[in-house]
């Protein structure tokens, strides 16, 4: 099923999202990213039908479905926090959907136990959600999304609560989850987004900044800002205006000087962070750097002037 949205705006006190535009082909993968309060997780939930827009519609699969019950719009979706029942068990939390739809409880939790197979939670069936970890919780969120078969699913920042080795616990059965369904992926992760999605749609401040690849989006940001919020943290003044450039983007040379204020080891490389004129810079350096001054030349980076 395909998903538009035509001229979508919402207003919140100082805030305003939109107007947006969005097309989303059906079997279509994309993931929404931004920073913390860009309105993200409001342009879902206009989407699933859990907050009304001031303006614009919403189309599924070509109809006008901005004023349909978020029940009939055959869309899933995983927030960030597990909906459970804390007092049901995983598979009543998981057939609870269907028998609120009025399907008989034996294919409700057949076609529940079915889908927590799939995600691997097949042994946990009888556990109620205190027993299980917040990993665990999450896929049987899932489940519950899943188990009405839905054509669009909506994620709402799923990972956000759960820590780095949960995180990747949990990724990969979205990821096949999602396979042959419309997808949209709302995260403040880059890194997640790429994971899940080819497309990329970057939202700042309630508007649509970038659209398109997610590699030429990152290597290629279309203003500063974006460039910031992907990873390219250090900045420098340059005949162009500022160069912005990422940790990563430099080697040894004799192009910046600049005065060591720390030096420690992630993963396999050094980290160091070094004034510049007036700039902090934080650098990646392949071998043991320097304790007082290091110099370095820029790889690659991005002009813009701000």
């Amino acid at each position: 099923m395909s998903l538009e949205l035509r001229g979508i705006v919402k207003s919140f006190g100082d805030f305003s999202l939109g107007p947006i535009n969005l097309k989303i082909e059906s079997g279509e993968r994309v993931a929404v990213v931004g920073p913390s309060g860009s309105g993200k997780s409001t342009l879902l939930r206009i989407i699933a039908g859990l907050t009304p827009p001031n303006g614009g519609a919403v189309f599924i699969n070509g109809t006008d479905a901005t004023k349909t019950e978020p029940w009939r719009r055959g869309v899933g979706v995983v927030f960030q926090t597990p909906a459970l029942f804390p007092s049901l068990t995983v598979l009543e939390n998981v057939a609870e959907p269907l028998l609120s739809r009025g399907v008989s409880k034996g294919e409700a939790y057949g076609r529940a136990r079915d889908v927590l197979v799939r995600l691997g939670l097949g042994d946990l069936v009888h556990r109620y959600p205190a027993q299980l970890s917040r990993g665990q919780q999450q896929r049987v969120s899932l489940a519950r999304a899943l188990v009405l078969e839905p054509q669009i699913l909506l994620f709402d920042e799923p990972l956000t609560a759960l820590d780095p080795p949960l995180r990747g616990e949990v990724l990969p059965y979205i990821y096949e989850a999602s396979r042959g369904r419309t997808v949209l992926y709302v995260t403040h992760d880059f890194e997640e987004a790429t994971f899940i999605a080819r497309r990329v749609v970057v939202i700042m401040n309630g508007r649509v900044v970038a659209d398109g690849d997610s590699v030429e989006i990152f290597e290629n940001p279309p203003s500063s800002a974006v460039a910031e919020f992907l990873g390219y943290s250090n900045k420098l003044p340059a005949d162009c205006g500022h160069l912005y450039f990422r940790p990563w983007d430099v080697r040894p040379g004799s192009g910046y000087r600049g005065r060591v204020i720390a030096v420690w080891y992630k993963a396999g490389k050094y980290e160091v962070l070094a004034r510049v004129s007036d700039s902090y810079i934080r650098l990646h350096w392949p071998h043991k750097p320097p304790t007082d001054i290091i110099e370095f030349d820029i790889a690659r980076g991005k002009c813009f002037r701000d």
